[in-house]
């Protein structure tokens, strides 16, 4: 059994593994998704200004839960440079780092690690509706790509934020942590740098920097946004598990959740051509002509 740790990013919380983490369960893992603070359970807490302190919170929390245990780490997007830096502070706990569409300050520039023209268009085209909160609605169609128009997914997280709404103060505090955030020049951790291929709010090239930086290659996923986890679960999960049985040297794992995987790819795509297919029948011919 294989203990996981995951971390989300700017204003979100353990809600928003979206059943990623219940995934992982079912393939026996044992998974922690803390929260950092001014986030979800930790919403009344004030958010640091580095990233190292969100880092520290993180281990006390992990402290009383693992007991020194060691375990493996993604971090999506803010989650990645503090992954990045848990693996700094304590490299002897992580077996293997997975970062997540993140970027660095010291690797690339600023318009590259925040698409603002595609926050702004996401505002004008997210889904509007009764019950579907215009920020969570416009997250979902910034940072998903798949399901950028699920309007279940958004009327959830509209729900969540009702519930517990991170203080502006605190969302402010958040992002300059995050853009000031410089990655170290090296981990002595197994490193993973993943990235989706239709990531509207980060740029790829910053996690081809990353890659480049810790000399590693680049793990692309295709039709996928910013939320992986969102986007293809299966197939992140399946990415990951593989990646460990190679570093095992044990292919065994690498095919256990192949179903699940042709069955969500065939669902994308099959949802595309649905979607395709009035523009494919307004453009035939008709009898007339």
């Amino acid at each position: 059994m294989t203990t996981w740790v995951l971390l989300r990013g700017l204003m979100r919380d353990q809600r928003h593994w979206n059943g990623f983490d219940q995934r992982l369960r079912q393939r026996g893992c044992t998974v922690f998704t803390p929260d950092l603070p001014g986030n979800g359970l930790l919403t009344h807490q004030t958010s640091p200004l580095i990233i190292a302190e969100y880092a520290s919170s993180v281990w006390l929390q992990l402290d009383e839960q693992l007991a020194g245990q060691a375990f493996y780490l993604l971090g999506l997007s803010m989650g990645g440079m503090l992954a990045m830096e848990m693996a700094k502070q304590r490299p002897e706990q992580i077996k293997h780092l997975f970062v997540l569409n993140s970027s660095a300050a010291n690797l690339s520039p600023w318009y590259q690690r925040f698409n603002g023209l595609n926050a702004l268009s996401a505002w004008l085209k997210r889904c509007r509706g009764s019950g579907l909160n215009p920020i969570e609605s416009t997250i979902v169609r910034l940072t998903s790509y798949r399901h950028r128009r699920d309007i279940a997914l958004i009327e959830r997280w509209s729900r969540y934020r009702h519930e517990s709404t991170p203080y502006f103060n605190n969302a402010c505090r958040q992002l300059w942590a995050a853009f000031r955030y410089c990655c170290p020049a090296s981990l002595p951790v197994p490193v993973s740098i993943l990235s989706g291929d239709r990531d509207a709010l980060v740029n790829i090239q910053t996690s081809r920097a990353l890659a480049q930086q810790f000399k590693v290659d680049l793990v692309v996923l295709a039709y996928c946004g910013h939320d992986i986890t969102i986007d293809a679960p299966a197939k992140l999960a399946h990415y990951l598990f593989e990646i460990i049985s190679l570093e095992q040297g044990d292919g065994s794992a690498s095919i256990a959740d192949c179903g699940d995987l042709l069955d969500e790819e065939t669902a994308f795509h099959e949802a595309r051509l649905v979607q395709s297919l009035p523009n494919y029948l307004s453009a035939l011919p008709t009898d007339a002509e």
